[in-house]
């Protein structure tokens, strides 16, 4: 392969990374990754995101090159720690002033295909947060061998060599469902690997309607007036030293109003986030207000959100790990919507975002008998990651 015959593929890869994060149904806000196995000076080399990337913005220089070979040398060894990964990672990239290769860089590599894509997609989210159980049955079902099963497994290092694992054993497979988590898809070219992920997200979607539970489009962002009444208080009851200066975004339109309002929905969306990184944007659970709520209710009610945080911090925490701040990232309304809350307007709109997709998410699966994300432990697992606490304290330093 030629370094044009290279840098050809990698264009094509940049291209069609940039149309499945352009897509906030297949992958929100930085979440998701792809990559490419290209050859290079004579070696076998893969391209994968950059950690801080964006898919939606990608650009050459945000897929590192990592040599392919020796990130074999890890697949049937001891287990290594993320960190011990981070760094294992970093010293085979070919420049060591590339961003750090995505957490998942290992399952890329160990894929059996040129090009593989992964995202959260909200169809795939709506039935992966069902029981374990019932989810190999649906995949099996609509699926049949085309794509394999992993149950859930901690992202990182344990998730890359779970998941190399299952798809050795089921080399037919074009793709493999993460529990609780999303969707992992790959192909011969970018088009068959994409198009295989946009598939599946169109079987999903389908069933998803077939059966009383289709998932709400995304709304405009607009809020309401009851929305509004409470953007006062909580700038009076939140602005300090996390929130110097607090952004809010509201989203309310009718069709956010009525699935707000539904039966159980406060409960259902408390349980948790629809994939395990958002909880690291908008920690485990809303801070909850009823619509109307004066400054006092506020007050007492992010008085309460703290008490409750803090005692979720003692009730997992092992003694390693810092504790974050207590305020809460999302608002969820009954009856009125959510509202996003930031340090920065574009802070506040990516909360607002990732607050809506949780509710509709959870609204469809709890259409299908039940929203059951991840347990609380696993939550702070991923919200205390050793990685996430590294980037705490170099803050501090």
């Amino acid at each position: 392969m030629t370094m044009g015959e290279a840098d050809t593929l990698l264009a094509s890869r940049v291209e069609s990374s940039r149309q499945l994060g352009g897509n906030p149904e297949l992958a929100m806000h930085g979440g998701g990754n792809t990559s490419v196995k290209v050859v290079r000076d004579g070696r076998r080399v893969l391209h994968v995101k950059g950690s801080g990337w964006d898919l939606a913005l990608m650009e050459p220089q945000g897929m590192p090159a990592l040599w392919l070979d020796p990130l074999f040398e890890v697949r049937d060894g001891p287990r290594l720690s993320d960190t011990e990964m981070v760094r294992f990672l970093r010293a085979n990239l070919l420049d060591q002033t590339a961003p750090n290769p995505s957490v998942e860089t290992l399952l890329h590599a160990y894929l059996p295909a040129r090009f593989v894509d992964h995202g959260h997609a909200s169809a795939v989210l709506a039935l992966a947060n069902r029981p374990e159980a019932e989810q190999r049955e649906t995949v099996r079902t609509l699926f049949g061998g085309d794509i394999t099963f992993l149950p859930y497994v901690f992202p990182g290092f344990d998730l890359s060599i779970a998941g190399a694992k299952v798809a050795k054993a089921e080399p037919q497979a074009t793709g493999m469902w993460l529990a609780q988590h999303g969707l992992f898809t790959w192909g011969d070219s970018a088009e068959e690997s994409l198009s295989q992920f946009h598939e599946v997200v169109a079987v999903c979607e389908r069933h998803l309607a077939a059966r009383g539970a289709a998932l709400m489009a995304p709304t405009g962002h607009e809020g309401n007036t009851a929305l509004n009444a409470l953007l006062p208080h909580l700038a009076e009851a939140l602005t300090g030293d996390v929130f110097a200066s607090l952004h809010c975004d509201a989203r309310g339109d009718d069709r956010l109003v009525a699935l707000s309002g539904q039966d159980g929905m406060a409960d259902a969306v408390s349980r948790g986030t629809v994939t395990p990184d958002h909880v690291i944007r908008i920690k485990p659970w809303p801070l909850v207000l009823d619509a109307g709520a004066g400054l006092g209710a506020v007050r007492d009610a992010v008085a309460n959100f703290g008490s409750a945080y803090e005692q979720y911090f003692r009730d997992h925490e092992t003694g390693s790990e810092t504790m974050l701040d207590v305020l809460p990232r999302v608002v969820f309304v009954p009856g009125a919507g959510v509202i996003g809350l930031g340090r920065t307007a574009a802070e506040a709109r990516i909360n607002a975002d990732l607050a809506e997709q949780n509710l509709r998410v959870a609204a469809s699966a709890q259409a299908m008998g039940g929203y059951e994300p991840l347990p609380r432990a696993e939550q702070f697992r991923i919200e205390y990651w050793e990685l996430e606490q590294a980037k705490l304290r170099s803050k501090k330093v």
